[in-house]
């Protein structure tokens, strides 16, 4: 595998394209992925020494400063991982108890693989805490944010996803959840392959088992299933940001949570827009609003210094 193409994905530069040949390659042998956690192991180090450089005391932040900000978000997501690379890379370390967490920046993703084979892609402002080594009677992470799982069957250890007001519980399947923390009434998840069981925490009878292709929401308090009418809502995890049939308000809803961002609507003529389209996650929030003025008449006007778009 050439570096450039590694370094190329360790920046979050890579096509889905390029990202399956990397990975593609990675899982083909042991060697392979060796290799690949000691060149991602050179590559945490010099951005941990980039960012202990260039970091220094600021009075505030301005559109100067966005670009070292930006690589020192990039840079703390992928030292987060390092951990989990150093563990991969020596085995003996996996007997410890202790865990892992991983804070994901806004704009960004991340992909992790479990020490069961269990892979779990990050959407941004997602936080994820795991084991180093599971335990003999279950497999349980931590969710708050979104996440995308292919579980690794292993119908003596299920595998469960907790969050703030709900369990997911599988044995081996892909399914996707969404469970911000700050957004409590706002739960969802959804089966591509599989079966679940989700759970409230509060209360266990109220639980309902998805099929494949099919999707559980809260409404109301209690959980409420439906079938999937579109797969395309989950391929974030290849760094598609994709609608259909969106209202306005929702879909700034969404860019508030991606990119870490308060956005102000004070033209109440959008309100009656619903979007349909795609976008690259890491095009930014700026390239998404002007696309949408293309077909919707509006301007917005971003402040730096607290953080906020205003629509008008």
């Amino acid at each position: 595998m050439e570096k450039e193409l590694l370094h190329k994905y360790f920046r979050g530069d890579t096509n889905p394209n390029e990202e399956k040949q990397i990975m593609d390659w990675a899982d083909a042998s042991p060697e392979n992925y060796r290799a690949y956690l000691k060149e991602r192991k050179i590559w945490n180090a010099i951005l941990v020494n980039y960012k202990q450089a260039e970091s220094q005391p600021v009075a505030h932040f301005s559109k100067h400063s966005f670009n070292l900000w930006k690589a020192v978000s990039i840079a703390a997501s992928i030292a987060l991982l390092f951990s989990l690379s150093w563990m991969l890379l020596n085995p003996s370390s996996r007997e410890s108890k202790g865990h892992q967490a991983v804070l994901v920046p806004a704009g960004q993703r991340v992909q992790l693989v479990l020490e069961d084979g269990t892979k779990v892609w990050l959407n941004s402002n997602s936080s994820f805490s795991y084991p180093t080594a599971f335990g003999s009677k279950t497999r349980e992470v931590e969710l708050n944010g979104e996440g995308y799982f292919e579980v690794a069957r292993n119908e003596q250890k299920p595998f469960i996803v907790k969050t703030k007001k709900y369990d997911i519980k599988v044995l081996g399947t892909t399914f996707n959840v969404y469970a911000y923390d700050h957004e409590a009434s706002t739960f969802e998840a959804s089966l591509l392959h599989g079966s679940v069981d989700v759970l409230s925490r509060e209360n266990q009878n109220n639980h309902i088992i998805l099929k494949t292709k099919e999707k559980v929401s809260e409404v109301n308090g209690l959980l409420q299933k439906v079938a999937i009418d579109n797969l395309d809502r989950f391929r974030w995890k290849d760094g598609l940001i994709c609608l259909d049939d969106v209202p306005f308000e929702i879909l700034m809803k969404k860019f508030s949570i991606y990119y870490d961002i308060t956005i102000k609507i004070e033209n109440p003529k959008v309100l009656d827009y619903r979007c349909t389209g795609k976008f690259r996650q890491s095009d930014g929030i700026g390239y998404a609003l002007r696309v949408i003025q293309k077909d919707l008449d509006f301007q917005f006007i971003r402040d730096d210094e607290t953080n906020t778009i205003t629509i008008k």
